[in-house]
């Protein structure tokens, strides 16, 4: 029997009546008898002091297939940048579409939170190459083609190895997406225990609402560009950055 759409509505409700009315219902089960589930529990949780947490933060970023570095202050942080700079330079010379110069995606000197690490970079050879304008073909071209990415961290968190990326002027947000590798400095006072906790702080001294305000885009990264979808074998590097390095320093004397 051929129905119309009213009469095939009509008949489907019908018969929907008529299983719910008999004595074993199709669509209600008995929940007395189940018990109910436990509260929600904090899924995260860290603590300790200012080192410990660096630790913490690291250890987390590690096992999403990060790595790090602790560092003792901005002075040697900067050092350090210069050397992987110059390491993985070399390593990138050594293949056939390699820039003559070392060049690095970055943030703009100002927005990184070591002072002067611009200049030093630039003394030791180094191209920084500080995209402005994403929409320019030429400068979306340039940027494409370099394996070294250099950010700062608005926030880090021990309990997860994830840090905060806010981008806006001079934080273009194409440093920690584009290259192959990504260098990210951590102060430790930038690492915070958790989520919440890292909100509760920027409540307290009421900036939240300007951060939101100044920050185009802010994203949460923990560990390399991750993907499984093809039969559930894990590749990094698909959608973002293959590996994560964070150098973390200490920024409080």
């Amino acid at each position: 029997m051929i129905y119309d759409s009213i009469e095939a509505r009509d008949e489907i409700f019908a018969r929907l009546r008529r299983a719910c009315s008999g004595s074993r219902s199709v669509f209600r089960e008995a929940l007395a008898h189940l018990k109910p589930p436990d509260p929600p529990t904090p899924v995260t949780h860290a603590d300790g002091d200012r080192r410990s947490l660096a630790a913490r933060f690291g250890a987390k970023l590690e096992a999403a297939s990060g790595s790090y570095e602790i560092l003792e202050d901005a002075a040697e942080a900067s050092q350090r940048v210069v050397q992987l700079a110059r390491e993985w330079g070399a390593a990138e010379r050594a293949t056939e579409s390699a820039a003559e110069t070392i060049e690095i995606l970055s943030w703009a000197s100002r927005a990184l939170p070591i002072e002067n690490l611009g200049e030093l970079l630039k003394q030791a050879g180094t191209s920084l190459i500080v995209p402005d304008d994403m929409h320019d073909e030429r400068t979306r071209a340039r940027a494409a083609r370099v394996n070294l990415g250099l950010t700062g961290a608005d926030a880090a968190f021990a309990s997860t190895g994830s840090i905060v990326l806010a981008s806006g002027r001079g934080k273009s947000r194409a440093a920690s997406l584009l290259p192959a590798r990504h260098l990210v400095l951590v102060p430790m006072s930038r690492i915070h225990t958790t989520f919440e906790a890292w909100l509760r702080s920027l409540r307290a001294k009421q900036a939240l609402g300007s951060f939101l305000r100044v920050s185009g885009q802010v994203v949460f990264i923990t560990g390399p560009s991750k993907s499984a979808d093809i039969e559930l074998y894990l590749t990094l590097g698909v959608h973002g950055p293959k590996s994560v390095h964070a150098l973390i320093f200490d920024d409080i004397w």
